[in-house]
């Protein structure tokens, strides 16, 4: 025998478990909850979309689409496959978190220091950043990024703080920013007071270069690594990088690819400070002065022994050879 309950489609609910509404739902921007909601109703009346029917649906562009996907995957909502995607059971994926390290063998109950710093650094966390109900998985990620950057706990509370100041208080983000800081040197707080102090310089001169430039645009991927360089790798200030856009507009060439070459070649030949280059530059001005000097000697030099030699033909001669 089979069994068929007739239900309309536009009466059947969608369910969404507490833990994702507590846990995940807030992590989501609004596109991606839409996109989870949608395809959460797709899936339970087991009907196939393309692409772009979606994004008709939710009035995005197949791109947007593709973003909001990607972020329902980092956030291990779904998981893709060959077919289209799969929607993973969140109950299912946090008692996994809750109960499965209970299970692991421990070589001490007693925790140590460097554990009950990070637990503590944790609950600050819970309690300044999410008032007091922070979903179980931030634990788990926290613990993450610990192990993975090696941050002291004053490093992590600092990490929290600077998302959320910026309205971004998400995995994806709160990651982001990490990465950023380890490939910064940053393990201490002293180290994350000379990185960020650097980062301020650095957006300081970047401000100053797109004021001298006249730029209304955001720079490029390419032009960032340059500024970056010139600043951390040549050692230039702005007083070196200004003095290279001057000679740039000089020559009607202001772009920052004609900059970077000006300022490699300074560093490449030993110039490290303005007042080098400015000495430099001098020299070679003297010099060429010189070799322009020593060129009109011997010019006219050849003129006078023509002359001379012009003086010493006898022209009657000349004439009656002719």
């Amino acid at each position: 025998m089979k069994f068929v309950e007739k239900l309309n489609r536009e009466v059947m609910d969608v369910e969404l478990p507490g833990i994702f509404v507590n846990n995940c739902m807030t992590s989501l921007d609004e596109l991606s909850l839409k996109l989870y909601i949608y395809i959460k109703f797709i899936a339970k009346n087991n009907m196939e979309f393309a692409r772009a029917d979606i994004a008709k649906k939710l009035g995005v562009k197949v791109a947007e689409l593709e973003k909001a996907f990607d972020t329902l995957e980092a956030e291990e909502l779904v998981i893709k496959t060959i077919d289209g995607y799969d929607i993973l059971d969140v109950k299912e994926q946090e008692l996994n978190k809750i109960y499965i390290p209970k299970l692991e063998p421990k070589v001490s109950k007693v925790k140590s220091d460097v554990e009950k710093k990070r637990i503590a650094a944790a609950n600050a966390i819970n309690e300044s950043f999410f008032q007091g109900i922070m979903a179980l998985c931030w634990f788990v990620d926290i613990n993450t990024l610990f192990e993975k950057y090696g941050f002291e706990e004053d490093v992590m509370i600092a990490l929290f703080h600077e998302c959320a100041e910026r309205k971004a208080l998400n995995k994806n983000y709160v990651f982001k920013v990490a990465e950023s800081w380890y490939k910064g040197g940053v393990k201490t707080f002293v180290d994350l007071e000379d990185y960020l102090n650097e980062q301020d310089k650095l957006q300081q001169i970047k401000a100053k270069i797109k004021s001298k430039l006249r730029l209304n645009r955001a720079f490029t991927e390419y032009e960032e690594v340059y500024i970056s360089e010139w600043i951390n790798k040549y050692g230039y200030t702005f007083d070196e990088i200004d003095y290279a856009i001057k000679k740039t507009v000089a020559k009607g060439n202001a772009s920052i690819g004609y900059i970077n070459g000006i300022l490699t070649n300074w560093y490449e030949s030993g110039y490290k400070t303005l007042a080098s280059i400015i000495e430099a530059e001098g020299t070679v001005t003297k010099q060429k002065i010189a070799s322009e000097t020593q060129k009109v000697a011997q010019s006219k030099t050849l003129k006078h022994k023509n002359y001379e030699q012009d003086k010493a033909i006898d022209w009657n001669q000349y004439y009656d050879n002719m």
